[in-house]
């Protein structure tokens, strides 16, 4: 009889309108902060909210009343995001830096400044599945254990990537203080 209750194919249209709108768009202002943040693009961060909370109200049926309806969107957000990420470099053109015009490009790394601006920056520049962790974990504040499901990967993967993460943003932010903080670790070991 329990099991009954937390099954949304039983109830009519209606009331599973009401519990997505309760339960699921409540959600909508968070998932659109990190999908700007995750894709870099507001109108391609609008599109992916949009087809989270579509494919999350088609599928609102199989959602199990009482479970973390935010990780359950977050899960949907970020599948579409990685599609989407893998079209994209599926179809992206390439770029040799072997041409003499990017010579200059490639060399050229801005000093960053240790300010919200400077840390958005670095962010950025972390390749995508460092970037998505810092989101999830730090950011939106999920579990391992959430975060490790929303990606697909194992829980120790979710850690080293987040400790990898946070070693990136510190050689971006402060890059002249790699020496001494080897120094420093020597001297505390």
């Amino acid at each position: 009889m329990a099991n009954d209750n937390n099954n949304l194919a039983l109830l009519s249209t209606e009331d599973q309108l009401e519990n997505f709108e309760n339960l699921a768009l409540i959600h909508t202002q968070i998932l659109l902060r990190t999908a700007t943040r995750m894709c870099t693009n507001s109108s391609e961060a609008d599109d992916i909210v949009q087809e989270t909370l579509l494919r999350a109200w088609k599928y609102w049926h199989t959602f199990e009343l009482g479970s973390n309806c935010r990780a359950w969107l977050f899960r949907i957000m970020i599948n579409l995001i990685h599609r989407r990420r893998e079209s994209l470099s599926n179809t992206a053109e390439h770029i040799s830096v072997d041409e003499p015009n990017m010579a200059n490009v490639l060399k050229f790394e801005p000093k960053l400044e240790m300010d919200e601006h400077g840390a958005l920056v670095a962010l950025n520049r972390l390749p995508t599945e460092y970037r998505d962790i810092i989101f999830l974990v730090l950011i939106e504040e999920f579990s391992y254990k959430e975060a490790a499901i929303m990606l697909n990967v194992p829980m120790g993967t979710v850690m080293s990537r987040l400790h990898r993460a946070r070693q990136m943003m510190k050689k971006l932010l402060c890059p002249d203080n790699e020496d001494n903080e080897d120094n420093e670790n020597i001297a505390t070991a």
